[in-house]
């Protein structure tokens, strides 16, 4: 009967760590994928806000344009610009 109870109490702790092993992998993997999709997250945010950054804000862009790039920038001016018609003539 000892024998019995010793053995019992074996095959019950092995199959207690299996389930401790096997929820936990689970519980793992799930972290692992919340945690990719922050990661992704995060990325898209950081170049959502960096476009927002300059994009928001259109004197800022031109000074970037400016004062950054090697090309020359000129600048138009919305009101200073004129319509042109054309009329086509058949």
């Amino acid at each position: 009967m000892k024998n019995f109870v010793i053995v019992f109490s074996f095959i019950f702790l092995i199959l207690l760590t299996a389930i401790t092993k096997t929820s936990s992998k689970k519980i793992e993997e799930k972290i692992f994928v919340i945690n990719e999709s922050i990661s992704t997250l995060k990325d898209t945010y950081d170049l959502v806000y960096l476009e927002y950054t300059y994009l928001s804000n259109p004197s800022r862009l031109v000074d970037i344009l400016k004062n950054d790039k090697n090309e020359e920038y000129i600048h138009l001016d919305a009101s200073k610009l004129k319509t042109i018609l054309k009329k086509n003539d058949k």
